[in-house]
């Protein structure tokens, strides 16, 4: 299974990722590339949303 394969097939079934869940349970490093590439392939696009955790660090949730 590719990284865009994967990536979505997570998106569809749990609804959202971040690069700690991609990084830590698919081994993605770069996960906004694979974000990039899907939404140039498929009709509807991935959301993201800016976050903050509770020590102050931003970070991307993305959203079918």
């Amino acid at each position: 299974m590719t990284q865009k394969q994967t990536v979505l097939n997570h998106l569809r079934t749990k609804g959202h990722i971040t690069h700690m869940i991609a990084y830590s349970t698919y081994g993605i490093a770069r996960l906004a590339a694979v974000i990039h590439l899907l939404n140039a392939e498929l009709p509807k696009r991935i959301n993201s949303t800016l976050k903050t955790d509770g020590r102050g660090h931003k970070y991307a949730e993305y959203r079918l």
